[in-house]
């Protein structure tokens, strides 16, 4: 297979200085990027590999990027892994899937594109240690067409793993029924796949035709279903129940994350050095338009990886992997901070690539965090607590004074009642934003302001007084090792 190239290193060197371009959050070098692939641990480094568009910033022909790591955080890249090919099932794209391991041979399986109506299901090896080289299976497509009672536009994104001596792989679908749904597939030698029924169908909302971008996974004595909420695309959403080997029976179910920001998240048990843990990366899309994208000359990070769990209230949790402190630099440490209404209390901080931890407490009313926010509150990205209303909101109604991007309120509902005291965690990188609260919910958002002293941090409240026993701030580095010229 002919190895699509390009030279990485100067093309994050040309891009480096944008400033809203994120320091440790994965992105490709360039151009467009968005669904994460194949992540999967081999022969001692994590290879995540990725939905690119080589020649655009802008959405076109599917190609797999890739890039591996010793740890998670800090990545090299590498060339593209598959490309369309004129004349075959993936002629118009290369689409998403995932990597397992076939008799010691790392082997993709991945939605082929050929026309509007025909996204059939694709294989392709390495037996290269180092996952550079890939060769297309000759028994291509090993699914050519979803069963009848689906629309044939909605069939895609297979999800594989093995049971014993038996593969299963499940793909997103939407049914002629109006129901979504994951599909069931078995075989014994990933190549000849026999239809056996739904895993599992639902119907969240009437507008959504179908599920992206499935993952089904065991955590604890639980297995877990997660999708992605398709076409109008707010929200990941996830199913914990029983599964029998045949069907799925869900005991519980909810929001994973609301929203537009994360989608298609891509979750593999790894084992490594650190063990066995459920690894998820997610697309982080972005909310400015195709004009500013164009300018820019790159779109689309991936989340910064989170591990997966199940808390002790039976929800699906995540967290930053513990290789965040990896990254971090210099630190300082606030406590015992108390703040009056309308009273501003500003952290000794001008900076946009940040984690942060703090404690907060207040009886009621609202109290908020401001950032990536000018002296004077011209742009300001807003994170407020409301704890009468048990929620969380981040605000980017101002966070720009570009007309080419788009001002959004994100909030979520914290699963705890009445809650006096909130835990928050916070990640800064640019124009990138997560945020987890009690180690059980998340928002994610982007920002782009365009003043470069929009670096501000500073607490502020609307609650008759609003405590913080304590906070965290680290400064956090760059994941890659760009020269400087």
């Amino acid at each position: 297979m002919k190895v699509f190239f390009w030279d990485p290193r100067s093309d994050r060197q040309q891009l480096s200085e944008d400033p809203h371009r994120p320091v440790y959050h994965f992105l490709p070098p360039c151009n467009w990027m968005n669904d994460p692939n194949g992540l999967f641990y081999w022969q001692g480094r994590y290879h995540l590999f990725y939905q690119f568009n080589p020649t655009s910033p802008l959405w076109g022909k599917i190609h797999w990027g890739h890039a591996s790591s010793p740890d998670l955080v800090h990545w090299e890249d590498h060339p593209v892994a598959l490309q369309p090919d004129k004349g075959t099932s993936d002629a118009n794209g290369c689409w998403s899937g995932c990597i397992v391991d076939k008799n010691a041979t790392p082997t993709a399986v991945y939605t082929g594109f050929v026309t509007p109506h025909q996204t059939p299901v694709m294989m392709a090896q390495t037996k290269d240690n180092n996952l550079i080289l890939w060769e297309k299976s000759p028994y291509n497509p090993v699914v050519d067409k979803p069963p009848a009672d689906v629309r044939e536009t909605d069939f895609r994104d297979p999800y594989v793993w093995k049971e014993e001596d038996l593969w299963k792989m499940l793909i997103g679908a939407g049914m002629l029924n109006g129901e979504c749904a994951v599909l069931l597939y078995e075989s014994t030698d990933l190549v000849n796949w026999s239809y056996m029924g739904p895993l599992f169908s639902d119907s969240i909302k009437d507008t959504h035709t179908m599920w992206e971008c499935p993952n089904f996974f065991r955590l604890g004595d639980n297995y877990v279903l997660l999708v992605s909420l398709f076409p109008d695309i707010q929200g990941v959403y996830y199913y914990i129940g029983k599964y029998n080997g045949e069907t799925f029976q869900p005991e519980s179910q909810g929001y994973f994350e609301t929203g537009r920001t994360l989608y298609a998240p891509h979750v593999r048990w790894l084992q490594a050095d650190l063990g066995d843990r459920c690894i998820m990366f997610g697309w982080l899309r972005e909310d400015r338009n195709e004009e500013a994208i164009e300018r820019a000359g790159w779109a689309g990070v991936q989340s910064f990886p989170r591990e997966l769990l199940i808390n002790p209230q039976g929800a699906l949790v995540s967290r930053p992997v513990a290789e965040l402190a990896l990254l971090r630099q210099e630190s300082q440490s606030l406590g015992g901070i108390q703040i009056k209404p309308g009273e501003r209390y500003q952290l000794p901080f001008t900076e946009n690539c940040l984690e942060i931890e703090a404690l907060i407490e207040a009886k009621g009313g609202l109290v908020g965090l401001e950032f990536l926010a000018t002296p004077d509150r011209e742009e300001v990205t807003r994170l407020w607590i409301d704890f009468d209303r048990n929620q969380a909101v981040l605000d980017t109604s101002r966070a720009s004074r570009s007309l080419d991007s788009y001002h959004r309120k994100g909030t979520i509902n914290f699963r705890n009642p009445s809650p006096k005291q909130i835990k928050m965690h916070l990640l800064i990188d640019r124009s990138v934003i997560e945020v987890w609260f009690n180690d059980e919910v998340a928002l994610t958002g982007r920002a782009y302001p365009t003043r470069g002293d929009a670096k501000e941090i500073a607490i502020t409240t609307k609650s008759e007084q609003a405590g913080i026993p304590y906070l965290k701030v680290w400064e956090i580095g760059t994941i890659w090792p760009v020269e400087k010229g």
